[in-house]
């Protein structure tokens, strides 16, 4: 494989009509000539490939841990002592500093575990449908309630409406909603009943749910570290309810519509909250959708903030809590509010956010064009004064799960199971942060990945046709093309292939697990060998391959609309 950025003999030139045409396969436009000098306009920051990129003191997500865990993935919980992970007839429940197993806790063989709750020291689990118990320290199956189980809803949860069969977890116990206007609270070490009362909103709420009439009947259901926060809605009333698991008692409720959001569900206002760990937040917009406003809570239902946002877009999120500041999202702005109510500051973020002692991160990133062709996870990284920013990578791809305490757990899926990666934000000299610390000059030119004899060998007259506007990653300007075309002048379009340099690692072994973390292995994924899987995907109801390639430091995208074979003779190139 070729690492430099000449190209022999092979000429780069601007593609004739037939084989411009047949490259939109790739629905991508049309390449750039020899000089390849895509993104010309500035975007990105520039780079000089002449002289090496001094090293600087910034934030960078290290790997504390990473542990495969084998069997059909259920949902996992995250906590600041333990990471229980669900598999297949079994809950593995990890050290969250180490990611070790500290014991097993079986089901029957038969059995799969859909979800997991914790309260105090039992383990609560959606088994088959019916709710069971497991003591955290021994593994031990405490009890067995047969309730036809819905959903578990914990802290930080995004809230459910309400259906039978409907169980919230918190660290004071469980509520179970059985659909008929009651709520039960289950003794977390006998799974025995403790108390029984009428559910929190009205009976219609939960047996017939919906427009009734002219009146509009709803109960939300959600979960902060302590309580269960039910918001009811009838008609244009709307409350938000806190109800002490342990005992049945309500701790407090407060209006929760505010006056962009006075207009019911059913004319066309909606009311919705989500919650942290102490904090929740509700947000109301109005019929036409052209004003929004939220309100915060804390977690004793104490008033904290309010704010208003125009022409509201997406839902809000209720980020979290640090100090005395405050940290929820509008749907398009994130917003800092001290516990007074008065704003700090506000701005663009993505909206699956969570908040560490340090920053609040996102869970990626809206993808982009440009975003699409990496092969690794990335996070918006706000620091708390809302003044620096940075678009920092992670070492794999999958999706973030939660926080235990500063560290980042996240999943991604492998052949057989799942990976849990525990990531942590700290300072390193680095190169460039937003490239994962490698030098932009690391970075190869895409076309000559391979060589003119292995071009050769596949057909006569190959042309290299670097692709334009594919020389930023995550706002860094490489002094290269990432992506490059190879067509013949004379050849059908099955001879059309593309290459994509989709990420630069610090070592071999790293570019290995980036290449193999959370490919879609439910669409059909093949390992050619160690270095090189072999994706299948249906692209407008056609199936297509690709492939992807570990090659030293390089992980590698391989793509031929129409030729499977020859996606299979290029991976397995590149990879020598």
């Amino acid at each position: 494989m070729r690492t430099g950025t000449e190209t022999g003999g092979l000429l780069m030139r601007r593609p004739v009509a037939h084989v411009a045409a047949a490259l939109a396969l790739f629905g991508l436009a049309a390449c750039t000539g020899a000089n390849g000098e895509g993104g010309a306009n500035g975007e990105g920051r520039a780079t000089d490939d002449r002289k090496p990129l001094p090293s600087v003191r910034a934030d960078a997500f290290e790997t504390v841990w990473s542990q495969p865990a084998r069997g059909e993935p259920g949902v996992p919980t995250v906590t600041d002592d333990v990471v229980l992970v669900p598999q297949g007839d079994v809950i593995d429940v990890r050290d969250a500093r180490t990611g070790k197993s500290r014991r097993i806790v079986r089901a029957n063989p038969a059995d799969r575990i859909a979800s997991t709750g914790l309260t105090g020291d039992v383990i609560v689990a959606d088994i088959e449908g019916t709710l069971q118990g497991f003591d955290l320290r021994t593994g031990w199956r405490l009890w067995t309630q047969p309730y036809e189980l819905r959903t578990i809803v914990r802290p930080g949860d995004e809230p459910q409406l309400v259906f039978p069969g409907t169980v919230v977890v918190t660290e004071r116990g469980i509520v179970i909603h059985d659909g008929e206007g009651r709520i039960t609270g289950l003794d977390p070490r006998t799974g025995e009943p403790a108390w029984q009362r009428q559910a929190e909103c009205d009976s219609r709420a939960y047996t017939i749910a919906g427009a009734t009439g002219d009146t509009y009947y709803a109960a939300v259901v959600g979960a902060t570290a302590r309580y269960s926060i039910t918001l009811c809605q009838e008609g244009s009333e709307k409350v938000l309810k806190a109800l002490d698991p342990r005992d049945g008692d309500r701790v407090w409720q407060a209006e929760a519509e505010a006056e962009a959001g006075a207009e019911a569900e059913d004319g066309g206002g909606r009311t919705h909250f989500t919650t942290a760990e102490d904090v929740i937040g509700v947000r109301s917009d109005d019929a036409g959708n052209h004003k929004a406003s939220f309100t915060l809570f804390d977690e004793s239902g104490d008033h904290l903030a309010d704010g208003t946002v125009k022409d509201p877009v997406g839902d809000g999120r209720t980020v979290g809590r640090v100090g005395d500041t405050v940290y929820f999202h509008d749907g398009r702005q994130l917003h800092a509010l001290r516990a007074d109510g008065s704003p700090l500051w506000r701005q663009d973020a993505p909206n699956d956010l969570v908040v560490s002692a340090r920053a609040v991160i996102s869970n990626g990133e809206p993808p982009t064009p440009e975003m699409v062709q990496q092969r690794t996870g990335v996070s918006v990284v706000i620091d708390l004064s809302g003044k620096k920013r940075a678009m920092l990578p992670w070492p794999l791809r999958g999706e973030l799960i939660g926080m235990s305490g500063e560290l980042l757990i996240i999943r991604g899926a492998e052949e057989d199971g799942a990976r849990y990666t525990a990531l942590r934000l700290a300072r390193h000299d680095v190169a460039e942060p937003a490239l994962g610390g490698v030098a932009p000059s690391d970075w190869p030119a895409a076309c000559s990945l391979l060589s003119d004899r292995q071009l050769s060998a596949l057909g006569e007259g190959y042309l290299r046709l670097p692709v334009n506007k594919s020389r930023t990653v995550f706002g860094v300007r490489l002094p290269h093309e990432t992506q490059c075309r190879f067509a013949t002048e004379s050849g059908s379009d099955k001879d059309i292939f593309q290459v994509t340099v989709r990420w630069v690692a610090a070592d071999s072994d790293t570019a290995r697990k980036v290449a193999a973390s959370d490919l879609p292995w439910d669409t059909g994924v093949q390992r050619l060998n160690r270095n090189v899987h072999l994706i299948s995907e249906r692209n407008e109801l056609r199936p297509e391959k690709s492939a992807m390639v570990a090659s030293g430091r390089y992980v590698i995208g391989v793509n031929a609309p129409k030729n499977e074979k020859l996606v299979r003779t290029i991976a397995l190139l590149l990879s020598d």
